[in-house]
């Protein structure tokens, strides 16, 4: 429906079973990476960049997309405030009736994006803007989407994915008398983001016992497990498949010392390994090993109590002599 919108406000200015000769490309960054590192509900703000594939046109006429993520629900983007924009959506050009920053539905947004006024529009109230050229054009990447969103609670890797991209561009040589002309735009590359939820931030991979070293594990649950009791395990098997404590699957294999950190928290040999997080969720736990661990591999993950409805991904340290 939001794309047949579009088509209808198009009409005459397209031709039908024309081949797409130039593509959208679209690339998801945040603070312009296409892969972060994050904690548990943090707030993440997201760009979107088109770019067209080749210099055959005379830029963007219109652009949709729909945007999903998977660590949870997405809010409404936001709604472009500059040129050249804000010639793509109401009232200078032409979105969906939610408006340019999509449709939320079941945690997802639909339809994004806008359409200028190729039609020279000067009847209706909208739309009624100038038509920019060269918008997005290749070689100029143009930022056309902005927004936020707040990371999972649960440890794991996500994506922020645009699928159904459907656009048209402004045909070479049009001069917008009587209106402009536009072509069918191809589906281009689409570069997602991945957003990696981590829960641990070690200061170390390694650590050598001869010269007294330690590995600082830096715990962070997020603010909304401010206050809450925590436990840091370990285990010298591995982590898979893992050990259930009710229905949590921690990534830590049941062995003597999985055993012992469960037992004996605050040792000398895993320091702070329980205690109460922060204001913001967070807390510090010190693996300071001995000469039984060299030539082994400890990995360590924390969890939250009463109830235990929270698990880190595990993270590894190998002790060498």
């Amino acid at each position: 429906m939001i794309k047949a919108t579009f088509l209808t406000a198009l009409v005459g200015v397209s031709i039908a079973g024309l081949a797409a000769a130039t593509d959208l490309n679209l690339t998801l960054q945040s603070h312009a990476l296409n892969h972060v590192v994050v904690g548990p509900g943090s707030p993440i703000g997201y760009t979107i960049r088109g770019e067209l594939s080749d210099g055959a046109s005379l830029g963007l006429a219109m652009y949709t997309f729909d945007l999903s993520w998977g660590g949870g629900s997405l809010g409404i983007a936001d709604t472009p405030t500059s040129d050249p924009m804000k010639r793509f959506t109401n009232p200078q050009g032409l979105s969906n009736p939610a408006g340019y920053g999509g449709t939320p539905k079941n945690g997802r947004l639909f339809g994004l994006g806008g359409a200028q006024n190729t039609i020279n529009n000067t009847v209706a109230p909208v739309p009624n803007g100038v038509v920019l050229t060269n918008v997005a054009q290749n070689g100029s990447p143009q930022l056309l989407v902005t927004g936020q969103f707040t990371t999972s609670y649960r440890c794991g890797t996500y994506s922020l994915s645009a699928t159904n991209l459907f656009a048209n561009v402004i045909r070479q040589g049009e001069t917008g008398s009587p209106f402009w002309h536009v072509d069918p735009c191809g589906v281009g590359t689409i570069q997602d983001l991945t957003v990696e939820v981590r829960a641990i931030a070690p200061s170390t991979p390694t650590v050598d016992v001869s010269l007294g070293q330690k590995q600082v594990l830096r715990l962070n649950a997020g603010p909304n497990n401010a206050g809450r009791q925590y436990l840091v395990l370990g285990s010298l098997s591995g982590t898979t498949p893992g050990t259930n404590i009710g229905s949590i699957n921690v990534p830590l294999n049941n062995d003597a010392y999985y055993q012992f950190t469960l037992n004996n928290p605050n040792s000398a040999i895993l320091q702070n390994s329980s205690g109460v997080l922060d204001a913001t969720g967070r807390a510090a736990c010190v693996f300071k090993p001995d000469g039984t661990f060299v030539n082994m591999t400890a990995n360590h993950a924390f969890i939250l109590l009463s109830p235990v409805s929270f698990v880190s991904e595990p993270e590894s340290c190998v002790v060498v002599p």
